[in-house]
């Protein structure tokens, strides 16, 4: 959960729009070990120029995409709603 929290400030500090979290932290698994998330960059450059370099970096345990709004469309709309076996998964999504 920390490291959503620095993933969700930094966000917001680069001026990313959107946020979807997916992989086994959106499960009913006691100790998540992954979290794979994909970031719809703003419109506008960053606020904090670092920060775009710190998000890129990540942390272990953060698979992090910063994407477009066509890639992001994608991800969400076909890779992050199923699992391999073609069955539907869940996601969460913060709105930045």
């Amino acid at each position: 959960m920390a490291s959503l929290r620095w993933l969700v400030d930094l966000a917001i500090r680069a001026g990313m729009q959107r946020l979807v979290i997916n992989g086994s932290f959106v499960t009913d698994e006691l100790e998540p070990n992954d979290v794979d998330c994909v970031l719809l960059a703003g419109d506008e450059p960053p606020r904090d120029p670092t920060v775009e370099r710190d998000l890129l970096a990540g942390l272990p345990f953060l698979d992090i995409q910063v994407v477009d709004q066509v890639a992001f469309d994608w991800l969400v709309g076909s890779f992050f709603a199923a699992a391999r076996d073609l069955v539907r998964k869940g996601m969460i999504e913060v709105i930045l």
